[in-house]
């Protein structure tokens, strides 16, 4: 089973991820690949989280569980010779 911090980080990330391949398309002057998926996703949650100030993004981020606030193990200090 999916949890919802889950399922809305992946959504989030395909919608961006589909929407920088859009914009980097018009911007080289090619054509863009269609643009598919949920009204809420590419007309209200793309454009708000772009017009966000990254401050903003971040403390969201932040207060979401995920991979980002992993806590990794300190690395230990190498003894003796490296041979």
């Amino acid at each position: 089973m999916v949890t919802f911090s889950t399922w809305l980080r992946s959504n989030a990330q395909h919608y961006l991820l589909q929407d920088a391949h859009v914009r980097i398309a018009r911007r080289h002057g090619i054509a863009a690949p269609p643009v598919r998926g949920h009204w809420f996703w590419t007309k209200m949650f793309v454009p708000i989280y772009r017009a966000l100030p990254w401050a903003v993004r971040r403390r969201v981020m932040v207060q979401m569980p995920g991979s980002h606030r992993k806590q990794w193990t300190p690395q230990t200090s190498p003894e003796g010779p490296a041979i």
